[in-house]
């Protein structure tokens, strides 16, 4: 250790080497890290004062290639929280490259004057990567040096998506209380998912929106300021005295600046005061929208986290990491459409991590508890099955028979599928799941998907079909919203994805046992779903995704896609490569993509300049490899580029190709 402590470069965050970013004043306040003007120090309420000196959502980021760093800390006094751990009260968060590290805490002795020493890492390999330190959220803290290897290489850290912060006031649950550590209040959270910068104004016990208070926040030159407050007033009278007028402040200093409300989020019980308090909110801002406030929007705190979720909580009141994930994750959306970006950092999945039988069998275990909770994956059963249903493809010959499968799922969601019994079977079941389009019946559709003659060419040779649609995406349901929204939906435990896999889930719990064998093929936002479902559910012996999923380190603006497919809470646990190891282990997977495709993983939708990858097939058959690499002789992966698809579809080639494989 003292070779280490003697071979490091040490900085203060007043070094143009570091750059501090969530406390606005910094520089006012002569590089305190505190997080409010000390100016306003008799002006603002005491306790109110009191919490802005711990630096809740301070960062120092820089760029390094340094193969160790350490800290030099001085905290006033130890941890003395009940309900938040040391780390949560009092850690200094590294994050490397956007993943958690290690932490440095404040001692049991910790006084004015006594120096802390902490290493948050060494021996790393001497590469580039970018460094976050996230400052504690509940202790006042001195950063008294920030050690790199002498000579190592400094550099600015990456610009945000928006050059001004996302200002959020609110109460301790603003604040962070109780993340388990810096890093994960719901604004360190959504920063990361969305490259954003934020400023977190919120104060335990005291978000109670005084006009003081209203008057600083309306200092700052913000891209969006978020009203996260009312939770702290006692009385609903008291949050009627403030809360218009709190927003007034903003709007009358900030006319053009998007505004975002969040009426509170489920607590224990839910207190009678808080049920008036979101009614409030929600009149308050239906009004000043109808008097013509275009920049304000509303979301309900239940859609964040739900009467039904307060197992993400603490103590009833107060997020975990849990309740903190469910909430960035569902806020994310809104606040990207709100700030017109791309909607997220995307995950980089160039790594597998699953590389054996068991790591497969662990992983799956875990994105099934993501989904859907401790329930597990899905064991009930279509609602309603309906015997002689009408065929949704008109003048589809060779079929004996359809049923129709009503699917009610979580959040009050419903979906339909169609299992359509050939004449001569051959006692095997295809999953023919679609896009974003609301019929399979698309046979007289010059510029159609292809679906309709895939399924005939399926039931011809013999194969059941079931058809499956995306969620609001069937005739006489596509109205509904955005899949984006679909991610505020209350849906109890799990994640919204639930609500995409159910449907093929549910009809195959009732149909398994009446065939030998189940194969699965997808196109589009089908081909994504064919992907998760195959990696979820190991009885779908070959899979076919058409125009579905690449990884995320290829996509570019073009090919993104809706937050389902690039939902950072979910594929940092498993990114495609993982999710095509686990649904080729064992199995077979046949990704086909149209290089003429006008909507997705054609060729034109590839950047190779901009992601730094090679040309479009060999990127594309590169990953294939990469994958088969993986899996050996333990399965088979590949990729196939369909040059005969004129556009987004499945064509008769790819059909061909798909039977072909359906054999082995």
């Amino acid at each position: 250790m003292i070779a280490l402590w003697a071979a490091l470069l040490w900085m203060t965050p007043a070094d143009t080497r570091l750059t501090v970013n969530g406390l606005p004043w910094l520089e006012e306040n002569q590089h305190e890290l505190i997080r409010l003007p000390k100016r306003l120090e008799a002006v603002l309420p005491k306790a109110v004062w009191n919490l802005g000196l711990s630096p809740a959502g301070g960062r120092i980021r820089f760029r390094t290639n340094s193969t160790s760093l350490a800290l030099r800390l001085e905290y006033p006094s130890p941890p003395n929280m009940t309900n938040m751990s040391d780390f949560g009260q009092t850690g200094v968060d590294v994050y490397l490259d956007g993943v958690y590290r290690a932490s440095a805490i404040a001692p049991k002795d910790a006084a004015p004057g006594k120096v802390t020493e902490a290493v948050l890492f060494q021996d790393l390999p001497a590469v580039e990567r970018e460094v976050t330190l996230y400052l504690p959220l509940y202790k006042p803290v001195k950063v008294m040096g920030v050690g790199v290897d002498e000579g190592a290489k400094l550099s600015a850290p990456a610009r945000f998506a928006v050059a001004k912060p996302v200002v959020f006031y609110g109460t301790s649950i603003t604040q962070g209380g109780c993340a388990s550590r810096a890093g994960m209040s719901y604004q360190a959270i959504l920063g990361r998912e969305l490259n954003l910068d934020h400023v977190n104004l919120g104060f335990s016990g005291n978000g109670r929106g005084e006009a003081a208070v209203a008057n600083m926040v309306a200092e700052l030159d913000a891209s969006l300021f978020v009203m996260d407050f009312s939770q702290n007033n006692p009385t609903l009278e008291s949050l009627v005295e403030v809360y218009e007028p709190f927003l007034a402040t903003l709007r009358t200093k900030h006319p053009q600046t998007p505004i975002l409300a969040i009426t509170p989020i489920a607590a224990a019980g839910n207190p009678p005061r808080l049920v008036a308090m979101r009614e409030h909110i929600r009149k308050v801002i239906a009004a000043r929208i109808a008097a013509g406030d275009q920049k304000l929007t509303l979301v309900d705190g239940l859609t964040l986290m739900g009467q039904g979720e307060v197992d993400g909580t603490v103590d009833g009141v107060h997020p975990n990491d849990l309740g903190f994930q469910r909430m960035a994750d569902r806020l994310a959306p809104t606040v990207a459409e709100i700030l017109k970006r791309p909607p997220v950092r995307l995950v980089d999945d160039r790594e597998i991590v699953v590389t054996s039988a068991a790591a497969v069998e662990r992983k799956r275990a875990e994105l099934i508890e993501f989904i859907w909770g401790a329930a597990g994956f899905p064991k009930g059963r279509p609602a309603k099955a309906e015997k002689g249903a009408p065929n949704p493809i008109a003048d589809l010959a060779g079929v004996r028979e359809v049923e129709r499968f009503t699917i009610r799922m979580a959040a009050g969601q419903e979906s339909a599928t169609h299992h359509l019994i050939p004449a001569r079977g051959n006692g095997r079941l295809v999953v023919l799941h679609h896009g974003h389009a609301c019929t399979f019946d698309d046979a007289a559709e010059a510029r159609g998907g292809g679906m309709a003659k895939t399924a005939g060419r399926l039931v011809e040779a013999g194969y059941a079909v079931l058809l499956v649609h995306m969620p609001h995406f069937r005739p006489g349901d596509c109205a509904g919203p955005p899949h984006a929204d679909l991610f505020a939906l209350p849906v109890g435990a799990g994640s919204a994805l639930q609500l995409f896999l159910e449907p093929t889930a549910q009809s195959l719990n009732a149909l398994r046992g009446r065939y030998k064998r189940v194969d699965m093929v997808g196109l589009s936002g089908g081909g994504w779903t064919t992907v998760v479902y195959a990696a979820l559910d190991p009885s779908i012996r070959s899979s076919f995704p058409v125009a579905g999923a690449v990884p995320l380190h290829l996509r570019s603006a073009g090919s993104v896609g809706d937050l389902e497919q690039f939902l950072p809470a979910f594929y940092r646990r498993a990114g495609y490569l993982d999710l095509f190891v686990m649904g080729s282990l064992g199995r077979q997977q046949m990704h086909i993509f149209n290089r003429r495709d006008n909507c997705c993983f054609g060729e034109a939708q590839h950047d190779a300049l901009k992601l730094g990858a090679a040309p479009y097939a060999e990127a594309y058959r590169g990953f294939g490899d990469t994958v088969q690499k993986a899996l050996g002789n333990r399965g088979r992966f590949r990729v196939e580029i369909d040059e005969e698809a004129t556009h987004h579809m499945i064509s008769p080639w790819a059909v061909g190709k798909i039977l072909e494989a359906l054999k082995q």
